[in-house]
């Protein structure tokens, strides 16, 4: 049986990763996918965020 999410993501470059971090800290059981091994790595750029 596979396991219910709420919500899935696919790619954890800057966007993917923030909607994943608040839809968890919202309660809700997130799946989120990244084709590269290493996240992070190497470093994206997120345009308009900024520290």
């Amino acid at each position: 049986m596979m396991p219910d999410y709420d919500v899935v993501i696919v790619g954890a470059g800057p966007a993917g990763s923030m909607t994943a971090k608040w839809a968890a800290k919202g309660g809700a059981k997130v799946l989120m996918i990244e084709k590269r091994q290493e996240i992070g790595s190497p470093v994206r750029c997120g345009e308009g965020i900024s520290r």
